[in-house]
């Protein structure tokens, strides 16, 4: 099997096209055509996570943040990035990234939080250009509560259902929700249409302390933190991978923790 045939089922879920224009999804480093030994499939390209793979035996890393993302200007010896570039160059190791290309997709990250908190339906939350292509959701979504609930009850149901430790709110904690906005990763800019939708609530990861005060008494804004809210994309490539590719090593990173730690 080569690496291309990889490629080619994870753009089948999630086209490059889809892409923000600041992205850098795609391969951004290897040979498309060599055969594929195995799959390593991470968040964010570590030096770890290659000697992982390595000693796995696995010439393709798929993370969902590109390694690659403003462009390297700089080589410091024994940087993390020398190290990453060192050991993928010696090895042969191809570098995938499927972001936010991967994120506007129905299977992507938006459905996963919906999944992870029980919503009874998911629609785009913004109107895309895309937005009548197979397998297109959108880089937000609106879900609905199977059940109306409290604010400060939905929030602790968030907490759980996502295991996070804590999150950022504004908003009348009494109020009854029922819809709900979410994006995966960095959605601030998605606020003023999650608004516009009627959404009773708003979560994302990456909020501004001014946006919290600009849209206080427009909605519940939620910010359970960047990591945080893509933090089961992981398994859900794994799964896209595995089903397609049944008898080939598939290897998710063993140890993958929020860098920002919490007191």
């Amino acid at each position: 099997m080569k690496i291309k045939e990889i490629i080619d089922t994870l753009e089948e879920i999630a086209p490059l096209n889809w892409q923000e224009d600041y992205d850098n999804a795609g391969l951004t480093l290897g040979d498309k055509n060599r055969e594929c030994s195995g799959v390593y499939i991470c968040l964010d390209v570590f030096a770890s996570s290659i000697r992982e793979a390595i000693h796995n035996n696995c010439n393709l890393i798929v993370s969902h943040h590109p390694f690659i993302f403003h462009g390297i200007k700089k080589l410091i010896h024994n940087s993390e990035e020398e190290q990453i570039l060192e050991l993928c160059l010696k090895h042969n190791i191809a570098l995938y990234a499927t972001h936010t290309n991967m994120d506007s997709s129905a299977f992507g990250i938006n459905y996963i939080l919906a999944r992870q908190l029980e919503f009874a339906s998911l629609t785009p939350l913004d109107n895309s250009r895309f937005v009548n292509e197979k397998n297109y959701l959108g880089s937000g979504a609106i879900g609905k509560l199977q059940q109306p609930m409290k604010a400060k009850d939905f929030l602790l149901f968030v907490k759980d259902k996502l295991n996070i430790q804590t999150l950022h709110y504004i908003g009348n904690e009494e109020k009854i929700i029922k819809k709900v906005g979410i994006c995966g990763g960095s959605g601030s800019f998605l606020i003023e249409k999650a608004v516009e939708k009627h959404c009773d609530v708003f979560i994302t990861g990456d909020i501004k302390y001014h946006d919290y005060l600009t849209f206080q008494n427009d909605i519940i804004l939620a910010d359970i933190g960047h990591f945080e809210s893509e933090q089961f994309i992981k398994e859900q490539i794994f799964n896209i991978i595995s089903k397609k590719f049944t008898n080939f090593a598939t290897l998710l990173v063993s140890k993958e923790k929020n860098r920002i730690k919490f007191l």
